[in-house]
């Protein structure tokens, strides 16, 4: 081979270093920048088990206080979006404790008891009507977005883990669903 071609080979070998490099670099860049747009930094397995597990806790309640809930109502349609309500909410719970088992972790998150008894004794009251138990429930969440926002983050940081992500946006719809439902139907006995 003659020195010229060596030559041509060497510099076609430096071009292709030097491109491999700019390229290296880029996908440095949109690395950050994916990370930057999806709520930052993949999510520790010990930071996905605790999101898990008090997410759990919350569901769980939201399942035992829809109980008594539509054991005081004495609304019809109030009665059925509840009943459909309460099942999602019982789903999630037992679902998300799957997660947490399949992820090495176990469930040991509690809602703390003043919580707790305040929302089943809120739920249990027949002192205020169905009317009125929406409106107080739907003014916690008057942002269906930003009630879902920290459910969508964590799905987000969890390009690592496809099996927790789906289960979270999943259930982040099935929360969309809710907040419609019950928003319509305080519209209806709200008029």
């Amino acid at each position: 081979m003659s020195e010229a071609a060596l030559k041509r080979i060497e510099r076609a070998l430096g071009k292709l270093t030097e491109q491999q490099d700019a390229i290296c670099e880029k996908l440095a860049s949109l690395e950050q920048r994916v990370g930057q747009t999806n709520g930052g930094p993949a999510a520790s397995s010990r930071e996905v088990i605790a999101f898990l597990d008090q997410f759990r806790a919350g569901e769980a309640l939201g399942e035992a206080s829809l109980g008594a809930w539509i054991e005081v109502s004495d609304t019809a349609c109030v009665r059925g979006a509840l009943r459909t309500i309460q099942m999602r909410e019982g789903s999630h719970a037992r679902l998300l404790e799957q997660r947490i088992k399949e992820l090495g972790g176990s469930p040991e998150a509690e809602v703390p008891e003043a919580i707790h008894s305040q929302a089943m004794e809120q739920a249990a009251s027949r002192e205020r009507s169905d009317a009125q138990k929406l409106q107080e429930f739907l003014a916690r969440f008057p942002d269906c977005d930003q009630a879902l926002k920290p459910i969508y983050d964590m799905a987000d940081r969890l390009d690592h883990d496809p099996e927790t992500q789906s289960l979270l946006r999943t259930i982040a719809q099935d929360e969309r669903s809710t907040l419609e439902c019950l928003g319509e139907t305080c519209r209806q006995l709200n008029g």
